[in-house]
């Protein structure tokens, strides 16, 4: 699990080092913008929530689950973090 250390020092680095430059690239293949445009449709299809998935979780952590708010944080955490790798 990311601590809230870690995030703060991989948002700092993304801030202030000019090693990290992400290009911009634009899709122009039209089959990528096809297969694109599929699995984002296909994605939309999907429920927001999983059930099973809830009732699973719940079942491993009983039922002390974090809230949104946590879980939320530590998502993004470990996404900013990940961007640096």
């Amino acid at each position: 699990m990311i601590s809230d250390e870690q995030v703060r020092r991989a948002v700092d680095y993304l801030r202030t080092s000019d090693a990290y430059v992400q290009p911009a690239r634009r899709m122009t293949d039209p089959r990528a913008i096809e297969l694109v445009d599929r699995v984002v449709e296909a994605l939309r299809e999907l429920p927001d929530v999983r059930d099973d998935r809830v009732e699973h979780a719940r079942l491993l952590v009983g039922d002390a689950l974090p809230s949104s708010a946590e879980l939320a944080t530590k998502l993004i955490g470990r996404v900013v973090s990940d961007a640096i790798r």
